[in-house]
């Protein structure tokens, strides 16, 4: 009979019957042992938001290991999903900067008032954390275009660019803005001018990334004009003579080349330049000839000869 037993339970262990039992007794085990409590170490994951001028958050995120008491069932799912704890470093109590601990108990009390219908935790790990701070410092720069605006074959600017703003700030990590000494800006648009403009040109990705900006954008204004070669032969006029003195050039006159705006041709005439030399004891023997009356918007100035030699008759 104890024999018939033992064959029979052996039978049906090996069936389908029997596996399924043992899967389903398993099951239930399992089911039973993740109900009980346990208390185990979890990670938590604390995303920092910045919301304070005088620091630079270095990292937004960390990862704070916390003990909690709940079922088995909590702690896998916890340890799968870590909670989500957020911060705000406006929030904080005084830290000193050149190390800023922050005490646990902080993140206990900010747990607690976060997921209140939670009464799993017993604590972290460990007594304080070192936060991802440091002190921010503040630097102005004068914008500077990475390259000015494409223009048109023929085409110049009539004045200098203008640029909306004098100057930028930017708060970051001291090390970060040590490094910088220029804020670049980029022009959005690469298209050929032929006319006045207005552009928008932002701060370059590179470096807008090392610290928060006043702004990342500035307008960028200029005129622009069709400009034309002008040439005049004046002649050379010497100042500053001592009476003792009879003085003479050895070239009389002097040829002025420049690129003037096609809508100002008209008004300029041979007149309006003065060419002069000013004498004054040199060694070389040579004075600089000066061009006054030559308009604001003139460009590519040449003067042949730029110097001439003097004589002094006995």
């Amino acid at each position: 009979m104890a024999k018939q037993q033992k064959s029979y339970k052996a039978r049906f262990l090996g069936s389908k019957q029997g596996l399924l039992f043992l899967l389903f007794a398993a099951l239930i085990w399992i089911i039973s042992a993740l109900s009980e409590k346990y208390t185990a170490v979890v990670p938590v994951h604390v995303e920092i938001e910045n919301d304070a001028t005088a620091v630079i958050l270095l990292d937004k995120y960390l990862l704070v290991d916390a003990s909690l008491s709940t079922s088995g069932f909590s702690i896998i799912y916890r340890r799968l999903f870590p909670p989500k704890l957020l911060l705000s470093t406006d929030e904080f109590p005084v830290l000193d900067l050149d190390k800023p601990l922050l005490s646990t108990q902080y993140l206990i009390n900010s747990y607690r008032q976060q997921f209140p219908s939670r009464n799993d935790l017993n604590g972290f790990i460990d007594k304080t954390i070192l936060l991802p701070l440091t002190a921010a410092v503040v630097k102005s720069f004068t914008p500077t275009l990475v390259a000015l605006p494409a223009l048109a074959e023929g085409y110049q600017l009539t004045s200098p660019i203008q640029i909306n703003l004098d100057q930028v700030t930017a708060s970051g990590g001291k090390e970060n803005l040590k490094s910088l000494d220029t804020a670049f800006f980029r022009l959005q648009s690469d298209k050929i001018i032929k006319e006045d403009f207005v552009l928008k040109a932002v701060l370059m990705d590179s470096i807008a990334a090392l610290a928060r900006w006043s702004t990342n954008e500035i307008e960028v204004r200029g005129t622009v004009d069709r400009y034309s070669d002008v040439s005049f032969t004046l002649p050379i006029a010497i100042t500053n003579v001592p009476n003792k003195l009879d003085i003479e050039l050895t070239s009389t006159s002097v040829e002025l080349k420049f690129a003037a705006p096609l809508s100002k041709l008209k008004t300029i005439n041979a007149q309006d330049f003065r060419a002069e030399v000013v004498y004054e004891q040199t060694t070389n023997e040579k004075f600089p000839v000066i061009i006054s009356g030559l308009p604001v918007n003139a460009k590519q100035v040449v003067i042949t000869p730029p110097t001439v030699s003097y004589l002094i008759a006995e």
